[in-house]
């Protein structure tokens, strides 16, 4: 390491007692290191592979991405500094389900065909965090200038490219690696079990008042009609999450016009959202004008303010592509649009009987018929159907599905730009949801990352939740032993959820010859619904890996928007003596604070005998610089070190708590995926 002379603090004089949170984060990370084998076993091949029925035209009953995403824990646990075998899993795993799908016919040219880009960027978050943990792995280099060019230049097999760069809009929402699919006027839009609790994208289409309308051909026929006119050829604000494939690119090359894209894509959207009265439309047509084949309108776009998720995706979009363009330009206030909109949305607000502050989450027009499944704060007595769990909302204006505000938006707002003002909007947001501000919440979790402590963390930050490293670690360590109780029970063959049940009889007895099939090729059965929910989702809700906490306690910053967002935080760590992302072995680290000049780091070598040294990254991509360390020294001194640069490292001696206060001089480098050896 002499020839990169990066600046070396040496802390050697042992402390009396060691932190309980830090014998947790060990402990965690131990634990972890022996969970999966249940699934190595008991869900997948050998090889790597999924089980996989021999049934004439079977597709699995989710998409691909479902695939791909159950495994984004591996690169990144690895990365925290768990052991060397989950990269080699994680390669493994890439390559075999990347193998067996193209032999499905399921991916063209290793990547998804004709997907929207909530659900690309699921599976992309894998693909981003493989990058990050083995940027050398040559064949993920070459994979990730193929796909973004899909999205940049478009490919000599495409019809057409699938972005427009004079109007600077993609031509659909779905897209890949066969360029835009374009919806035609003559595809039918039928109803399938997935839309119960979503509802319609539109609700002024003539006849079609629910999405039960749907099972009647003509009516789906009709609805398709006016479906494809308007979506065909519509980008929508959701395609931002696509910016993270394009910085990706740039992490890997360097190159300019990767990062130029970047922020012309970004700013075209910015553009329309200053033009749009303080909204951000989720649509725009050909030209890239807002309302362009929505008759005008600003919502209605594919995952936009309508259908089916409203502001959820929408305001991932805009941290993904708030922070894209933040890390290739430097440029503060990236992510302002997103505290905008959350107060937009808390102006609309209501309180109910409990005093939550509940807020819209949809937008549709005012005198729409909205009914689906499902219960929601604001319904109205009156119906359309009698169908079983149907409810209809109520409308405020043309807002709907008023519920508690995710916190996770602000979450990411709050740790790019430091500024206490974005921490009150976080703390006006929490009265929407229960128990999550002064305690570690299980009723908080995600289903699908095993995160959700945002509020939480965010009071630990501001210094109203001093006991949140302890209670999120015992939350983690509980979550890993949960998981492990539920897989034994699905493999005694428990009942699970359906997901999205069954659509016919057809469809049950399609499920019915799947499991007998797959349950011959394993040693422990599972019932239909096991087997149609692991077909549905595969392993994303299975792991038994849960990284939440490690990235907030030892990186300082939220996890990954799941929807293909990047890691985006204050520091990371390597070992320095084997040379290799993560913490070494023995050593626990917590970021205790954070602001605008830098952070609070507590690095602790639990080993009673053993030296421990490890690198302190600024940054993920070495977007950040160090200026100054300031701490107490083994003579109990107070002292200060000139640590100009990406990298600080220390030499911890046995038994040492290490207390440092990093200066940063944040997003000033050019980032990319190099490591201190490189």
């Amino acid at each position: 390491m002499a020839d990169r002379q990066i600046p070396r603090i040496a802390a050697h004089r042992p402390s009396s007692s060691i932190p309980q949170w830090a014998v947790l984060q060990r402990s965690l990370i131990a634990l972890m290191d022996e969970s999966e084998d249940i699934l190595l076993e008991h869900y997948l091949k050998p090889n790597g592979e999924l089980f996989w029925p021999d049934v004439e035209g079977f597709r699995g009953y989710g998409g691909v991405d479902n695939a791909f995403e159950g495994f984004h824990r591996w690169p990144l646990f690895y990365l925290l500094g768990g052991s060397d075998r989950y990269l080699e899993l994680a390669h493994r795993q890439v390559e075999a389900l990347t193998a067996q799908f193209s032999r499905y016919g399921l991916l063209t040219q290793e990547y998804l065909a004709g997907y929207d880009w909530m659900h690309q960027g699921e599976a992309a978050l894998l693909f981003y965090l493989m990058n990050l943990a083995d940027p050398g792995y040559e064949k993920h280099r070459e994979r990730s200038i193929r796909f973004a060019g899909f999205l940049v230049d478009g490919d000599p097999s495409f019809p057409e490219p699938c972005y427009d760069p004079e109007h600077n809009v993609f031509k659909t929402a779905y897209m890949g690696s066969k360029g835009p699919v374009l919806r035609g006027a003559d595809d039918p839009y039928d109803y399938a079990t997935y839309m119960d609790g979503y509802g319609l994208a539109f609700y002024d289409v003539p006849g079609v008042v629910t999405m039960m309308d749907l099972q009647d051909p003509d009516k789906a026929n009709r609805y398709g009609q006016i479906y494809s006119a308007r979506l065909g050829r519509c980008d929508t604000v959701t395609n931002m999450l696509a910016t993270s494939m394009v910085t990706n690119a740039y992490l890997q090359t360097g190159d300019d016009r990767y990062r130029q894209w970047v922020i012309d894509y970004v700013g075209g959207w910015r553009e329309r959202y200053a033009n749009n009265g303080g909204i951000m439309p989720d649509n725009a047509g050909p030209t890239g004008k807002v309302g362009e084949t929505m008759d005008g309108k600003w919502y209605g776009g594919h995952y936009g303010w309508t259908f089916p998720h409203g502001f959820m995706f929408i305001g991932d979009a805009l941290v993904v592509g708030g922070e894209s363009e933040r890390l290739l330009s430097g440029a503060a206030g990236r992510l302002e649009w997103v505290t905008d909109q959350v107060q937009m949305l808390l102006s609309h607000a209501i309180e109910d009987d409990d005093g939550r502050l509940l807020a819209p989450c949809k937008y549709a027009d005012s005198d729409s018929v909205i009914e689906y499944r499902g219960g929601d704060a604001m319904t109205r007595p009156d119906r359309v159907t009698d169908h079983p769990g149907f409810t209809r909302r109520k409308q405020i204006d043309g807002w709907f599905e008023f519920r508690g505000l995710d916190p996770s938006h602000m979450a990411h707002v709050y740790a790019d730009s430091r500024d206490p003002l974005d921490l009150e909007v976080a703390t006006r947001i929490r009265n929407g949801v229960d128990d999550t501000w002064s305690q570690v919440s299980a009723s908080a979790v995600h289903g699908k990352y095993y995160g959700g402590q945002h509020h939480a963390y965010l009071n630990y930050l501001g210094g109203g939740y001093r006991d949140y490293p302890v209670d999120v670690l015992r939350h983690s360590i509980d979550q890993v032993y949960g998981q492990l109780s539920a897989l034994r029970d699905e493999l005694e063959e428990a009942e699970t959820g359906w997901g999205y049940r069954p659509g016919d009889d057809a469809a049950y007895r399609e499920v019915t010859e799947v499991t007998r099939q797959v349950n011959a090729m394993k040693e422990k059965a599972w019932s239909e619904t096991v087997t149609h929910d692991y077909f549905q989702t595969y392993l994303v809700g299975r792991s038994t890996i849960t990284t939440e906490a490690l990235v907030h306690l030892t990186m300082g910053g939220p996890m990954p928007i799941y929807n293909g967002g990047l890691l985006m935080v204050s520091v990371r760590h390597y070992d320095a003596e084997r040379r290799r992302p993560g913490l070494p072995a023995d050593v626990a680290a917590l970021v205790r604070g954070m602001d605008q000049d830098g952070i609070d780091l507590t690095l602790v070598n639990l080993h009673p005998t053993h030296h421990r040294t490890l690198i302190v990254q600024a940054g993920a991509y070495a977007e950040h610089s160090f200026t100054k360390a300031t701490y107490t020294n083994d003579a109990g001194e107070d002292a200060e070190a000139d640590v100009e640069g990406e990298y600080v490292e220390f030499d911890l001696g046995p038994g040492v708590v290490f207390e440092v206060n990093l200066g940063l001089r944040r997003f000033c480098r050019q980032p990319s995926y190099q490591q201190p050896w490189d």
